[in-house]
């Protein structure tokens, strides 16, 4: 099994390092995972033959990269969380901080075989060791209005190179929040990388069966195992258990809704495995109920937005599969629970019984056209989850033998879904109010006001057949559903929420259509997925183009291989 380590970061589970590759590029990217999205991109490593960057072959797969060019090759591998290994036989090899970061960066040689780097814009210490090789480090003046001191340049080391000894160079590099005192040694390459592979096959083995056409798809299959794995990160600090982040290369980090698909997917190893994914933002959830919009461990927490409640709807669909105890049950209660009290208390700003968005960036859709015309919308799509939640909430106190509870939350569901018609369905489909005016677009564009689709049997014949009627006449594609409408103006092909495929508005929808009658439908939307990845894009990305099925934005994201894989299993060929 190859990795393309353009498309999916080459990492390890649990570590916070990556190695990606770009195209048009003659070097490789290590990422520091543990870092706020967007600043991950630490040091830049270049392959040199008598001071000349040299072109190279890439072979990768889960336990080592290896770079092979007629000049010699060089071995990568993750050797622990933050720690990345080389063993380069005749090729010498030069890193240098990235330019997000150089010109806050600067080091030090400690000793002969040690070399010390601090980046400060991006907090972080690098640490280099070398077993075998000669190294030294260079820099550059750097004449900014931050880094000048009583008007003088300042000169930062933040350059290093190293030069085979005997033919070879063996050493390692660290990334780490806080200074590391040394790197272990010695580094002994093949018993440390059949380690990994041990690792990485055990992972494999617990993988659900899953069905392929072509001896392509069963290796994006298993790629795509890889991507889910390898996007674990150990517990530490704000995790309180083993998590995925979205990717290891630009957004490395948790969303409060994210989450949740890959709780379905790892649902496949057990309940254990996708309880931890579920309940990451829970054990951070503030006393008013909120949860945190983004988490990373050691560096923030995000609170200006939240993430819509789709936890409710995530939770019984682990219910369907697990008989969890009471005492995770009531843990998931109560906080389920305190999450809604937020919701009606403050975000139903005009009163009207259905709670709304302040932001786009608490429905997840953050740019949809939906909020054109302003923020604090009543969005369907909430009013949806939120009886959704509320189903769940009744259907745990029922566990709980909470008979008065469960007899509240129905009688509570059944009235949002009554106020939810009353309010949001015009004639003959969903809109979204803006709060207090209650004015509303007549006809929406998004595809966002079409969500109220996972409520599936609660629905309605009625209503569940004007909606599918307008998913297939107005947004469905060749590989999908478009976030926006392509008749629209609005429509944008990279337009993020404007126009782009996205994997958990298509499993939402595929899951409200199979309960709600449709599931031809449903099973076609998902092998138009399945075909949009694995056989078009060639890679779980962020997001897809509607019409051409190009992958965006960032590559190996989570949320997408964790629906690819729900969908393979879920309709299997």
């Amino acid at each position: 099994m190859n990795v393309n380590i353009n498309n999916i970061p080459f990492s390890r589970y649990g570590a916070y390092v990556a190695l990606t590759a770009e195209e048009g590029r003659k070097s490789l990217i290590i990422h520091n995972v543990r870092s706020r999205p967007f600043q991950d991109r630490a040091l830049e490593m270049y392959i040199l033959k008598e001071g000349r960057a040299v072109n190279y072959q890439i072979e990768a797969f889960p336990e080592y990269v290896r770079l092979i060019s007629p000049e010699g090759e060089v071995t990568l591998y993750i050797r622990d969380d933050e720690t990345i290994a080389f063993d380069s036989h005749g090729l010498n090899l030069y890193f240098k901080a990235m330019d997000d970061a150089s010109p806050g960066s600067y080091g030090i040689e400690d000793g002969d075989h040690a070399f010390r780097i601090i980046e400060t814009g991006i907090r972080l210490h690098i640490l280099f060791v070398l077993e075998k090789g000669s190294g030294s480090m260079t820099g550059r003046y750097v004449n900014t209005d931050v880094w000048q001191w009583n008007g003088a340049p300042v000169n930062h080391k933040n350059e290093f190179s190293v030069s085979c000894q005997d033919g070879r160079i063996l050493g390692a590099v660290k990334l780490s929040a806080v200074e590391s005192p040394s790197i272990p040694l010695p580094i002994e390459t093949q018993k440390e990388i059949s380690v990994i592979k041990a690792e990485w096959e055990t992972f494999l083995g617990k993988m659900p069966p899953t069905s392929h056409k072509t001896d392509e798809e069963l290796e994006f299959n298993l790629v795509t195992w890889y991507n889910l794995w390898s996007s674990y990160v150990h517990a530490r600090d704000i995790y309180r258990n083993d998590v995925m982040v979205m990717s290891k290369k630009t957004m490395t980090a948790v969303w409060s809704w994210d989450h949740c698909f890959n709780a379905l997917a790892m649902a496949g190893l057990g309940p254990k495995e996708a309880l931890d994914q579920f309940m990451a933002p829970f054990y951070l959830q503030n006393e008013n109920g909120a949860l945190p919009d983004l988490l990373n461990p050691g560096m923030e927490l995000l609170w200006n937005f939240t993430k819509p409640p789709v936890h409710g709807w995530c939770f019984g669909k682990l219910m369907d599969k697990f008989e969890y105890p009471n005492d995770i049950l009531k843990t998931v209660y109560d906080g389920l629970e305190k999450q809604l009290n937020w919701w009606f208390v403050y975000r139903d700003e005009d009163h009207n019984g259905l709670p709304c968005y302040a932001h786009g960036n608490d429905s997840g859709w953050d740019n949809s056209s939906l909020f054109d015309n302003g923020y604090y919308v009543t969005a369907p799509d909430l009013s949806a989850y939120i009886f959704l939640q509320m189903r769940t909430l009744s259907r745990i106190a029922g566990k709980l033998k909470m008979s008065g509870e469960k007899t509240a939350w129905e009688e509570k569901s059944s009235a949002l879904l009554q106020n939810l018609f009353n309010l949001c369905w015009k004639e003959d489909h969903f809109v979204a109010l803006r709060s207090h005016g209650r004015d509303y677009v007549p006809f929406p564009s998004s595809l966002q006001t079409h969500l109220p689709v996972v409520l599936g049997e609660y629905l309605g014949d009625d209503k569940m057949a004007v909606e599918v009627a307008a998913l297939k006449n107005r947004f469905l594609t060749e590989y999908g559903l478009a976030t926006e409408a392509p008749d629209s103006p609005r429509y944008e092909s990279d337009g993020y929420w404007r126009g782009p495929i996205w994997a958990p508005s298509t499993y939402i929808i595929v899951d409200g259509l199979r309960r709600g009658g449709y599931p031809d439908f449903a099973e076609s939307l998902a092998q138009r997925y399945i075909h949009l990845s694995a056989n078009v894009a060639k890679g779980n990305y962020e997001n897809f183009d509607a019409l051409t099925g190009k992958g965006f934005r960032a590559p190996g994201y989570t949320w997408s291989a964790s629906v690819y894989m729900l969908l393979k299993w879920e309709y299997p060929l």
